[in-house]
């Protein structure tokens, strides 16, 4: 099949109500033709799958896994199977609101591979730049919050390593993987100290108040995997041991029964919206 332009991917967790409000801020807002949509769901009980249903948005779920996991469901997904060549990944809670907003991602991805979202509340983390896809802010530290990646810095970098499970730090690691193979900011040693500056643009982009899953356990174990493997060379796959790959395989494929087209943003999938494997977790309620 031939390459969409961009492909946003929106990851989630048992907060439906806001990931509905996102979508229809990315449906009113987005501007690119042939702009592909999917909704990561790591496993929801609140309704969000038959609210996706509802509104004909294509989702690819399973288990839950965590957040490096269900992240690379949309990474791979609209990257690998559906050829995107610039892939934004929103939080739910993580809002467009300026008609083209996704047009400054294309741009910045197109300049620097990888990019991430300045948010307000890392200012004192900001050293230079204006923000914007030509001059992007040079920061001392990453959030999370939109992040978006051309093709070429995950066929090198790869995806989150799926060791993270649960909340915390899987997002820096691989920022910092992008680094060293040269996306997304700068990663040097200057006087025998390293000095990393991560690239990020303000986005046209509203977060919103929402309920934090925070895991003070999860977060301790995921930031001592962190120091352990941070600078590690080596691309890493969406999944770790042959019993993974055939988990993360049958949700891609179930994911994309009814085939590519109903992704795209600018037309609700055609037919019911109650085929496959969406219709069949919905019929298993």
């Amino acid at each position: 099949m031939m390459s969409c332009p961009v492909g946003i991917g929106i990851v989630t967790y048992n907060r439906k109500t806001i990931l509905s409000d996102t979508i229809d801020r990315v449906r009113t807002f987005t501007r690119h033709p042939g702009a592909m949509l999917v909704v990561a769901d790591d496993g929801s009980t609140d309704g969000t799958l038959a609210m996706l249903r509802d509104k004909q948005v294509p989702v690819i779920t399973g288990l839950n896994m965590g957040i490096a996991w269900n992240k690379n469901r949309a990474l791979f997904l609209l990257s690998h199977m559906l050829h995107c060549e610039t892939v934004i990944l929103l939080e739910d809670d993580t809002q467009p609101n300026r008609t083209g907003w996704e047009q400054d991602w294309i741009e910045a991805v197109g300049r620097w591979g990888h990019v991430n979202h300045a948010a307000d509340w890392m200012r004192e983390h900001f050293v230079s730049g204006a923000g914007t896809a030509l001059d992007p802010i040079r920061s001392r530290m990453v959030t999370a919050q939109c992040s978006a990646y051309g093709r070429d810095a995950l066929t090198y970098g790869g995806y989150f390593d799926p060791r993270f499970r649960g909340y915390g730090h899987e997002h820096v690691e691989h920022t910092r993987r992008m680094l060293r193979v040269g996306y997304g900011g700068t990663d040097e040693r200057i006087d025998g100290e390293e000095v990393v500056r991560y690239f990020m643009i303000n986005g046209a982009l509203t977060v919103v108040t929402s309920h934090s899953y925070f895991d003070s356990a999860e977060e301790q174990r995921n930031l001592q995997l962190a120091r352990t493997i941070m600078g590690e060379q080596g691309y890493r796959a969406p999944w770790g041991a042959d019993a993974e790959l055939r988990q993360f395989r049958s949700e891609t494929e179930s994911a994309m029964t009814d085939g590519p087209d109903r992704f795209l943003l600018s037309a609700p999938p055609r037919g019911s919206a109650s085929h496959g494997f969406f219709g069949r977790l919905l019929h298993r309620r």
